[in-house]
């Protein structure tokens, strides 16, 4: 069971997108390796795609050129068009997953998406430091926006 420090509250990000949510949500997940920045994995420039498998179970990893994984998470529910939650492991220095869930809500023409990051344990301050940074889902999130239009 996970041991969240209330010091480390989840951080939130939210954003509007110009597509409906079931497109929305198809590029967040199946998509996400055609907008993922190749800053944010462990093969940089070596990047060659990032999975995420569609359902519950599947695996989210990324795929290096010379064909080596790195994990990442799992999905641990995947509502088509509406919401996906990850046990996300990627760029945590601990071992302990902490969780991101992401809802899709439709308005109108445009889609609300909203991202939270919760589960932080007490010895990932640093992780969630880095993550709540501008440089962190800000940056990540701004380049999903770039290719959803």
């Amino acid at each position: 069971m996970a041991h969240e420090d209330p010091t480390l509250p989840p951080i939130v990000r939210e954003l509007v997108v110009p597509v409906g949510p079931t497109e929305a949500f198809d590029l967040f997940t199946t998509k996400i390796g055609e907008w993922w920045p190749p800053a944010f994995t462990a093969s940089g420039d070596a990047l060659a795609d990032v999975i995420m498998e569609p359902r519950v179970g599947g695996r989210v990893y990324e795929r290096a050129r010379d064909g080596g994984e790195q994990d990442w998470g799992v999905v641990g529910i995947w509502e088509l068009a509406e919401r996906v939650a990850l046990r996300w492991t990627h760029g945590l220095r601990t071992p302990e997953a902490t969780l991101v869930d992401v809802s899709f809500t439709p308005d109108g023409s445009v889609t609300a998406v909203r991202l939270q990051h919760e589960g932080w344990h007490p010895d990932q301050t640093a992780d969630h430091e880095r993550f709540a940074a501008d440089a962190g889902w800000t940056a990540v999130l701004e380049s999903y926006r770039s290719k959803a239009g």
